[in-house]
């Protein structure tokens, strides 16, 4: 039958057909191949032989629990928290935290670039306020005669206005 979907493939025979390789099997190793060579490649993971070695899977000869591996996926792995000597593990470190020259040359002319525009934007910042107090005072100085000369000219056409009624005579009205 084409349609069983393979939950009942067998041969004419009545024997089993070759299992096929599964897919996602397939995938997966391919990911974990593609893993362990990009932590060989950053210098930490895996070892340098090629593929991780799962350990056995029972305890060896005697050894009790401590000598299991990690159990990852179902698969045993041995721990390795890095080299084994100190200034390998040191040296390593080292490498790893050790930023590129041209990024180290970069970050430093950032850093001038900042500091010369931090400067520049202080002056202009101090010129701008010399310049608003400038400013300031004229207006003020401005404003002050403006007010002097409103009172002048409203005390004039108070005078004027008062000389204006002294000087016509008394109007009576009748009602």
């Amino acid at each position: 039958m084409a349609d069983d979907f393979g939950f009942f493939s067998s041969s004419e025979s009545g024997a089993p057909e070759a299992a096929e390789e599964d897919p996602a099997a397939a995938f997966l190793a391919q990911q974990e191949s593609e893993i362990a060579g990009i932590e060989n490649d950053e210098g930490f993971g895996a070892p340098a032989g090629g593929q991780v070695a799962p350990a056995q899977l029972g305890p060896a000869s005697g050894a009790g629990s401590e000598d299991m591996g990690t159990t990852v996926n179902g698969d045993v792995f041995q721990e390795a928290n890095g080299p084994a000597d100190a200034y390998a593990a040191i040296a390593q470190a080292d490498r790893l935290t050790q930023e590129p020259e041209s990024i180290r040359k970069w970050r430093e002319e950032q850093k001038k670039r900042l500091q010369e525009l931090d400067a520049a934007s202080k002056v202009m910042e101090q010129e701008w306020r010399e310049k608003a107090k400038k400013d300031l005072e004229e207006w003020n100085q401005r404003q002050s005669e403006q007010v002097e000369k409103n009172k002048i000219n409203n005390r004039d056409f108070y005078n004027c206005q008062a000389e204006l009624l002294m000087k016509r005579p008394p109007v009576f009205i009748l009602t």
